[in-house]
């Protein structure tokens, strides 16, 4: 991590990203505390971590990617522990325990052992227990992964509610449409550094533009790639796939102007020999923004 430096503000719902060993983990192990920083400081709050490291995780409520639950206790015991280990009254743990389980749906489930639950069913556990104790930070680590489609969506509702009770949400997700749908503002990160950062809206303007055309082409030498075929149509080219077995390539095509755009590509394509054997236009996604920051190659 050299170098990285960002603020998350009050309120706010900020997404975490970046490819498989971009940082991730490391940055959340700093703000947990879990790591202490060789350089520089991570402060929660007004403090830095690791000189009031107690004050701080009482202001965090942190939901790992593994969820950290104990198999062999029910979900009203695993409330009831972590209550007491963050030192909530004991007039509140009862209703606020109550609360939690109404939260995640689980009261019917309360006195059932947590090895017995779905994985959705953990995920939703693992989060209202993140709230239990009041935090104002929340720090989800792969909120949905693994979880069904019931209970993604109980689990992004809640979130947005975080939201308007004033909490302040950071989260890492490999989940594009996740980031998209719950994000203020995302910041992606590779090899340990800040590479980008802004709403989603505002990153596809500017990486992207306002829509994508993709188009199918016959005709396009494997040493023809995206800066020969910008020259051509004169339009930013996005990309192009790699050749397979002298098949079709599909490019990727900026555009700012709209569906007039697409009728001029298939022109200019026309006009420079190629065929056109399939052509659309949509809307970017913040995946297209994510692969034309980082790159489609593989990370382990």
């Amino acid at each position: 991590m050299e170098g990285l430096s960002f603020s998350v503000g009050e309120g706010e719902i900020v997404g975490l990203l970046g490819p498989n060993g971009a940082g991730k983990s490391t940055t959340v192990k700093l703000i947990t505390g879990i790591l202490r920083p060789t350089s520089g400081s991570v402060r929660v709050a007004g403090q830095e971590v690791s000189q009031s490291l107690d004050a701080v995780r009482r202001l965090i409520g942190f939901m790992p990617q593994e969820t950290a639950l104990y198999q062999d206790l029910t979900a009203y015991e695993s409330l009831e522990y972590h209550a007491e280990l963050y030192g909530v009254s004991k007039s509140e743990v009862s209703e606020r325990i109550k609360k939690m389980l109404e939260l995640a749906g689980l009261t019917h489930r309360k006195d059932d052992l947590v090895k017995t639950y779905s994985g959705g069913m953990k995920r939703r556990l693992a989060l209202v227990r993140s709230i239990l104790h009041d935090s104002k930070l929340l720090i989800l680590d792969e909120m949905s992964l693994g979880v069904d489609v019931q209970s993604r969506n109980l689990i992004w509702n809640q979130v947005r509610k975080m939201k308007k009770e004033g909490r302040t949400v950071l989260f890492c997700t490999n989940y594009m449409d996740e980031a998209e749908a719950l994000a203020d503002r995302v910041i992606v990160i590779d090899n340990g550094r800040l590479v980008a950062t802004g709403s989603p809206v505002d990153l596809k303007r500017e990486y992207i533009g306002d829509y994508l055309i993709e188009v199918l082409i016959e005709g396009l030498e494997s040493a023809h790639g995206s800066e020969w075929l910008t020259e051509k149509i004169k339009l930013d080219v996005e990309k192009v796939s790699e050749p397979l077995n002298g098949g079709p390539r599909t490019a990727w095509i900026r555009s700012q102007a709209g569906p007039s755009d697409l009728p001029l590509v298939i022109n200019r394509l026309s006009e420079n020999d190629l065929v056109v054997k399939q052509a659309s236009m949509r809307e970017p996604s913040l995946g297209d923004v994510f692969l034309a920051i980082t790159g489609s190659t593989l990370r382990d």
